[in-house]
């Protein structure tokens, strides 16, 4: 099975991007760290703690802890890329950029956001689950979430990182939201979301 990572945003501090066009051009599976610089930002929950994995910009790409860094680096090499970001009350936070990229994408099974290309629901063409790697993209979709594959999630659960949600890429995350369905789909992976009544 295939999942798509997303941060559990509810739970813990979260940092909003100033201008959503930096997005644009950015984190589609290209190398960006020749002339990174951290891009303004503002503090959501403040009074939250920092998880391992922190929301930033929710399609594209997460903010990582030190610590998820060595791990998500122990199991995915050279299929991802750190970006330096700053420190958040006290720990030092990295934009992950994924860069492997995967076409697995059934785009005549998929849903779109109208007039943005945003995957809504993920169809995917017949592939062997034990061949895909732990942490992808996929196209021909370029602003694609990230997906992982059952590595990834073992991982999670293994090391016990804060933050991470797991969700199934075959449904609309914005009509589980509205239907107040947990969104977190791995078994034993903490931090199901569910929003307060």
């Amino acid at each position: 099975m295939i999942w798509a990572l997303a941060p559990n945003s509810n739970r813990y501090l979260c940092i909003n991007p100033a201008d959503l066009r930096f997005f644009w051009d950015r984190f589609d599976g290209r190398l960006l760290s020749e002339g990174w610089e951290t891009p303004e930002y503002t503090l959501l929950n403040k009074s939250k703690k920092v998880a391992d994995f922190t929301s930033w910009q929710i399609t594209k790409t997460l903010l990582v802890t030190e610590r998820a860094k060595r791990e998500i680096s122990n199991l995915c090499g050279r299929d991802v890329e750190f970006l330096q970001f700053g420190t958040v009350k006290n720990k030092l936070l990295f934009a992950l950029n994924v860069l492997r990229v995967e076409d697995i994408l059934d785009v005549g099974r998929s849903d779109f956001m109208a007039g943005s290309g945003l995957v809504m629901r993920a169809a995917f063409k017949n592939v062997r689950h034990e061949k895909l790697p732990p942490l992808f993209k996929i196209s021909p979709a370029g602003i694609s979430d990230i997906y992982v594959s059952k590595a990834f999630g073992e991982m999670l659960v293994a090391t016990k990182l804060s933050g991470a949600i797991l969700r199934d890429p075959a449904k609309n995350p914005f009509q589980q939201i509205i239907n107040r369905e947990e969104l977190n789909d791995f078994p034993g992976l903490e931090g199901s979301v569910r929003l307060a009544s």
